[in-house]
């Protein structure tokens, strides 16, 4: 058998890059465990994918630019702008080379987002978006302080929750699976309505009805592909918390207490203080902080949003705390 060209190992490594990048979630898992099994497969491989993806990235610091050069008015074939288009495109073809270049151009103009947004609320500010995925569309309830990005491609959906606690309710589409992504987690559903919480501590992940499925994000546990690959698949009823990179035992959870604060409720089931605070502040202008001794004394209980002084004289009554506030006004809670 003949052996492959280099460049053709190359131009293998860079499509599987392109689906990595780019593709529905199973397909990108699918293109990463290809591109990894087969670059063990020799030392030509190893280095073919290295150039591939050096020339990934090249094609990617120049793609702004190409886009803003091809689109300026002006000039003949002699002209300044006419030969910055020319030394430009010589430099892309350089990078991958001209057939590659037209079947990842056509590629990555398909894979990218058809819509972008960004939401936000402020402290003590509740807000719904519509997402136009459908008929009806997906909708999602922020809590106060969260913060999360949108994308819509034409084979999948995509949210990037930075910061809070969201509820989604998820409009069904096989073809285009919905994936919400947290700095611990890949949450994947079709169509289902669940909570996702992420305000800097573990992340939790609640189902109301219909089903998710929850993995690892390798860059931020750490663990071996093998094991981020382990699917946990959740129900109507059930719950996960990931701490530290690692995913606890399923519990079920009270279905209404996962969206009761659209309702002005906070609802606490054995949770530890300081995990307790990160939302409690979310509603405070100023926040409360907690003494490393006290912050994993847990409580339960079922407190009116608006009425967070109240909440924190009934701490003091409920757990072995006293408080002291600075001139400020930031009040820390320590042993009493």
């Amino acid at each position: 058998m003949a052996r492959a060209r280099p460049e053709k190992l190359v131009e293998h490594a860079l499509t599987l890059i392109v689906l990595i990048e780019g593709a529905s979630p199973d397909a990108a898992r699918q293109a990463r465990a290809s591109l990894e099994q087969w670059r063990a497969q020799s030392p030509d491989n190893k280095a073919a994918e290295q150039e591939a993806r050096q020339r990934w990235n090249a094609l990617f610091s120049l793609s702004s630019e190409l886009r803003t050069r091809f689109q300026e008015p002006g000039g003949g074939a002699g002209s300044k702008h006419a030969k910055q288009r020319r030394d430009l495109l010589l430099s892309a073809t350089a990078i991958v080379g001209t057939g590659t270049l037209a079947a990842l151009g056509i590629r990555w103009q398909w894979l990218q987002p058809i819509s972008m947004a960004r939401h936000q609320t402020a402290t003590a500010q509740l807000r719904k978006v519509n997402l136009d995925d459908g008929s009806p569309g997906s909708q999602l309830a922020l809590s106060p302080q969260s913060d999360l990005e949108v994308r819509l491609y034409r084979q999948r959906r995509v949210v990037n929750l930075r910061q809070g606690e969201v509820r989604f309710d998820v409009q069904a589409d096989a073809e285009r699976p919905f994936e919400v992504l947290t700095r611990e987690v890949a949450i994947e559903v079709v169509g289902t309505a669940f909570t996702v919480r992420d305000r800097g501590g573990p992340v939790f992940v609640g189902v109301d009805h219909g089903k998710v499925r929850v993995r690892l994000r390798p860059q931020a546990s750490g663990q071996p592909t093998s094991l981020v690959d382990q699917a946990i698949d959740l129900l109507p009823g059930q719950g996960l918390t990931v701490r530290g990179g690692r995913p606890e035992r399923v519990q079920a959870v009270d279905v209404a207490s996962l969206s009761a604060w659209q309702d002005g409720w906070l609802v606490f089931q054995d949770t530890p203080l300081g995990e307790a605070l990160a939302t409690i502040n979310a509603y405070r202008r100023v926040p409360v902080t907690a003494l490393a001794s006290v912050s994993q004394m847990k409580f339960s209980g079922r407190f009116r949003a608006s009425d967070t002084q109240g909440l924190l004289t009934s701490l003091l009554a409920i757990l072995p705390i006293a408080a002291d506030a600075s001139p400020d006004g930031v009040v820390t809670l320590r042993p009493r």
